[in-house]
């Protein structure tokens, strides 16, 4: 029926950053997004008897049932796991997976998504499923999207997947190109406020459907925004990208995403020598970026001394996908 693999399977997935389009990808809009090397590991290895087991050493929660379930419980912060395991439940097996993080948690660099991914991709190894990375990314969305309910576009689970630097065409037919970047001068910084991304989401998908001139104009302008910035990126021109980061910011401001402090840490990046910032993501609290090359060291400090938790981060790149 399917192949299995008897030994023990480690999987590397980062976490990820927005550099434009942070929400378009609500109407299928392309963005830029890049991984970074804050990673987690999976663990997989085989079990007997249909047995399914999940631990997540960060959270400390661990959870087992059998794949003859009839009905999978979502109650659980490895709910996206479950949903994994239901979509495939015909093409696998019993095993346990085991998950360590150094992707900070719940602030806005998509660790769900990179359990998902990784999941996935560990699965796909483990049972010879042979799918493609444009499979795995698709999946992992499916099952946040449809089966979990949960207001997503599809930039995360496609950048996680692919790795590096990407311009992905978010539609129900994604297109990824990987652009030849290495790295990038950037600075992060965590609001180390209380993040309220859920109903950003929700009320921001409301107003779409709800043809709100003022939503749809601002995500025009974003969309002009990613394809200007791609020329930007490919082209090094820090500056224009600092630029258009602070259009974005200005944009993310019409929206209501935005929070004071963001805000704050934004002109604080701004104000230490950083060609432009914006937040990621959906907003309401969580991560915001600052473009300053040769200046990294002083905006981190900045960051930091305005309340903020800076990180300095590289592009992660799988050595072999």
């Amino acid at each position: 029926m399917f192949k299995i693999t008897t030994k023990q399977i480690k999987i590397e997935v980062p976490g990820r950053i927005c550099l434009f389009g942070d929400k378009v990808d609500l109407l299928e809009k392309p963005v830029i997004a890049a991984t970074i090397d804050s990673t987690l590991e999976i663990k997989l290895e085989p079990l007997e008897n249909n047995i399914i087991e999940f631990h997540s050493l960060d959270l400390k929660e661990k959870i087992k049932f059998s794949l003859k379930d009839q009905v999978f419980n979502y109650n659980h912060s490895l709910k996206y796991w479950t949903a994994i395991v239901n979509r495939l439940k015909d093409k696998i097996s019993g095993f346990r997976a085991i998950v360590k993080s150094s992707i900070p948690i719940g602030v806005g660099l998509s660790t769900s998504a990179a359990i998902s991914v990784g999941l996935i991709k560990g699965l796909n190894i483990l049972f010879d499923m042979n799918l493609k990375l444009n499979e795995i990314a698709e999946l992992a969305y499916i099952c946040e999207h449809d089966d979990l309910g949960i207001s997503c576009g599809r930039m995360d689970q496609y950048v996680i997947a692919y790795g590096g630097v990407t311009f992905i065409e978010t539609s129900s037919q994604p297109k990824v190109e990987q652009l030849n970047i290495d790295q990038l001068p950037l600075v992060v910084g965590n609001s180390l406020e209380k993040r309220k991304s859920e109903s950003i989401l929700n009320r921001i998908r409301k107003q779409i459907n709800d043809n709100d001139e003022t939503v749809l104009n601002a995500f025009k302008k974003i969309e002009k925004i990613v394809y200007e910035g791609k020329k930007a990126i490919l082209n090094s021109d820090f500056k224009l990208i600092g630029e258009l980061m602070n259009q974005q910011q200005e944009q993310e401001n019409v929206l209501k995403a935005s929070t004071e402090k963001l805000n704050l840490l934004c002109k604080t990046a701004i104000e230490c020598g950083a060609y432009g910032a914006k937040q990621m993501g959906a907003g309401g609290g969580g991560c915001m970026e600052a473009i300053c090359p040769g200046k990294q060291e002083q905006v981190k400090k900045g960051i930091q001394k305005a309340g903020g938790l800076p990180w300095i981060f590289k592009i992660y790149h799988y050595k072999n996908i």
